[in-house]
Formats: C-alpha cells, sequence, structure tokens
C-alpha cells in the first residue's frame, strides 16, 4: 500500500479541456520516470514504417531481446489518456517488458486527440496487428502467439480494438493484456473513495481526454463499444485476458465490472486488485514491493500464453 505520491507527482491541476497544460505536465512528468527505469542493455530498437489502409504511413517501435528464443511477441499500445504521451515516453517501459519476458515488443504511434478522433487509435492498433501476423516470417516469431497490451488509455484502446477484431473476424490473438484501462466515457463524477491526493490521473482529466476523443461523434448518447468497451453487454468469444487496477485508482469500478463481465461471458481472465494502490502505482513508485508483484504478474502471463 502507497502511502502518498512522490513530490513530483503531484502537480498544479490543469482547466477542463486545457490539453496543451497536460501535455506540457507529461513530458515533465515521462522524463523524470523514464530515469525510474532506466534502458535496458540488452534489448535493441528500430523503427518501422508500415502503410494505413488509406496510404500514409504508420511508425512502429520493435524492441528486441538480444539473444532471446522467445516464439511469441507483444503489441503494445501505450497510455495518455487519448491526449498525451508517445512510443519514446514508453520506450523503458517495452524495454522492462522485453528485457524480463524475451518478448519481442512491437509499440504503435497512434495519433493523439483531439487532433485525431476515434477510431484513428484502435484502427492502427489494428493496423499494427495485422502488419505483425504479416511479418512473422520475416521477424521470426509466431503469428500464433501475438498478444496485445496497453496500460491507462492504452488499455482501453487495447480492449477496444480486441474486441472490434473479434467482430470483424481479424487476426487471432493468444491473449490480451489490460493494465488498469480506461474504459468508461462515462466516469466523470467525482468519487470519495479515490481520494484527490492519489490521483495522477483525475476526474476532470478523464472528462477532458475522453470529451477529446468521441468530440468526432454526433451522438455522445450512442457511443460504440469499440470506443468505449465498458459500454458493451457480450464480451465473449475475447482472447485469455489479464487485467489489473488498484483500489485508489478512478477506473477501479469499471475495470472490476469489466474483468467480471468478461468471466460471465466465458473469457478467462486473470484478475488483480492491488489493495492500496492509485493509477499509475507500477512506473511512479516502481521500486516498491507492491510494484515489483504487479511487475512480476505481467511477466509470468506473457510468458505462460505466448512463448
Amino acid at each position: 500500500m502507497l502511502r502518498q505520491l512522490p513530490s513530483a507527482i503531484r502537480q498544479k491541476p490543469c482547466d477542463l479541456g486545457d490539453i496543451e497544460c497536460r501535455r506540457e505536465l507529461s513530458d515533465s512528468l515521462n522524463a523524470g520516470l523514464t530515469e525510474r527505469f532506466g534502458k535496458a542493455s540488452d534489448v535493441t530498437l528500430r523503427d518501422h514504417f508500415i502503410s494505413r489502409p488509406d496510404g500514409s504511413e504508420l511508425r512502429v517501435r520493435v524492441y528486441r531481446k538480444i539473444g532471446s528464443t522467445a516464439r511469441g511477441a507483444l503489441l503494445y499500445v501505450h497510455g495518455g489518456g487519448m491526449i498525451v504521451s508517445c512510443i519514446e515516453d514508453y520506450d523503458a517501459r517495452c524495454m522492462h517488458y522485453c528485457t524480463n519476458t524475451g518478448l519481442p515488443v512491437v509499440s504503435v504511434d497512434y495519433p493523439l486527440a483531439p487532433e485525431s478522433t476515434y477510431p484513428a487509435q484502435i484502427d492502427d492498433a489494428l493496423t499494427a496487428l495485422s502488419w505483425m501476423h504479416a511479418s512473422s516470417t520475416e521477424f521470426g516469431w509466431d503469428r500464433d502467439r501475438i498478444g496485445i497490451c496497453g496500460d491507462s488509455a492504452g488499455g482501453g484502446l487495447a480492449a477496444g480494438a480486441v474486441l472490434k477484431n473479434r467482430d470483424t473476424a481479424g487476426p487471432p490473438l493468444a491473449c490480451q493484456m489490460l493494465v488498469y484501462p480506461m474504459l468508461d466515457d462515462r466516469n466523470t463524477i467525482p468519487d470519495p473513495r479515490f481520494p484527490k491526493q492519489f490521483q495522477i490521473w483525475t476526474y476532470v482529466d478523464n472528462e477532458t481526454g475522453w470529451d477529446a476523443y468521441l468530440s468526432g461523434l454526433d451522438d455522445r448518447q450512442d457511443v460504440p463499444i469499440y470506443a468505449a468497451p465498458a459500454r458493451a453487454t457480450d464480451l465473449s468469444g475475447l482472447p485469455p485476458t489479464y487485467i489489473d487496477t488498484g483500489t485508489l485508482d478512478i477506473f477501479y469500478d469499471e475495470d472490476l465490472a469489466y474483468a467480471k463481465q468478461m468471466m460471465a461471458d466465458g473469457v478467462t481472465v486473470e484478475g488483480h486488485l492491488w489493495n492500496g494502490a492509485p493509477h499509475g502505482f507500477d512506473y511512479f513508485a516502481f521500486s516498491s514491493a507492491i510494484a515489483a508483484k504487479a511487475w512480476d504478474c505481467r511477466f509470468a502471463f506473457l510468458v505462460e500464453h505466448l512463448h
């Protein structure tokens, strides 16, 4: 259990709708967080540019552990509330997955909202997934052992992409990993169970992120399940799933409900509720015992399903 956020995390809040304020804070925060993880000396990275259906280019970054014999691969969708962050901010985290599991990690450089709105982000994830399947011989990974992972907003995007992939009979997925995912656009009313002093991502941030992401929709009362997976009523047919969240995370209720719905619909689910943990605990409190446990559980799940 964490007693408080590190002082470097506690920032002056941004106003509702102020995207640039959040991007400035994110840049500052991620610069320091990368130093917490360090760089894995046994992991290489290389950018590749692949074609979207409209002919434009999508960048993906491939991380590979030197000497690894892992058969599978992991597609990674980074977090950032739909509005901040980039694959460079996630270098250390993707390297952390790579060096501890041996799996190649493919990070997708999807565009941010509000400049690009739903469904651009999940379509990019699916474009990257199709590329991974088509490139399996070239890169030496088993197309039947490809999984998808995302944290926070990236977890929500991954969940949405998996639902769309299911409904369009897309390439098979061996598993999905949803790390405290952002799933429900309706979660904007403050709840006293989640103290403000533990909110690295606040209700105002959440409303701002969802408003930006869904701003291209004509009807916010009829949000597609691929945009906000918490709205889905049928989660059957999904791949084996890992999902976790902290008990002080404002996503706690929606994540727990999603896990329960998946289990009710026959999905194999490994769920973890981290007591006393707020959003993002695993990277801003990287050296804590609870973060170490969370990372170990994730590594074990990926090794089980993708090696």
